[in-house]
């Protein structure tokens, strides 16, 4: 029974092609330089990838879609942590927000300069908070 149905699959299967699952990409272009050609090319490239500044150099006309070869910084997620953890622990942004309705309801003296220099102090505190919640990919109590 076995040899039945081995010989109807084995010749099914010899019908269709094997596909590959590879995905075909064209041969990599080789370039070699001599020792002084690639030192000076290094030279200006800077702190960029040899490959990319060639690349760039060489399709400088081109003007087709390519990936932006910046790379993202990457994210230390410990750091950024702490650094949120700091800001909230120092309620730099509490006292200045009260600074700030003492100063407008009169009970200290500021210059008008001061006062605005005062707002914007609680602006930025509040716009350094908001962007660190955002790099860690936490919800802010007045977004929810």
């Amino acid at each position: 029974m076995r040899a039945s149905v081995s010989v109807p699959f084995a010749a099914a299967a010899a019908d269709q092609p094997v596909k590959s699952r590879k995905r075909k990409r064209p041969a990599p272009f080789p370039l070699r330089l001599n020792p002084d050609e690639r030192a000076w090319l290094e030279r200006k490239a800077g702190s960029r990838p040899l490959g990319a500044y060639i690349r760039d150099k060489a399709l400088a006309g081109y003007g087709g879609a390519r990936g932006n070869s910046v790379r993202a910084p990457s994210m230390d997620y410990a750091h950024l942590g702490q650094l949120l953890g700091m800001l909230g622990e120092s309620e730099m942004a509490k006292h200045l927000c009260l600074l700030a309705v003492a100063a407008e309801a009169g009970r200290i003296e500021l210059a008008d300069r001061d006062r605005t220099a005062l707002r914007s102090a609680c602006r930025h505190v509040g716009d350094m908070r908001a962007m660190l919640v955002k790099a860690l990919g936490l919800k802010s109590k007045g977004s929810e």
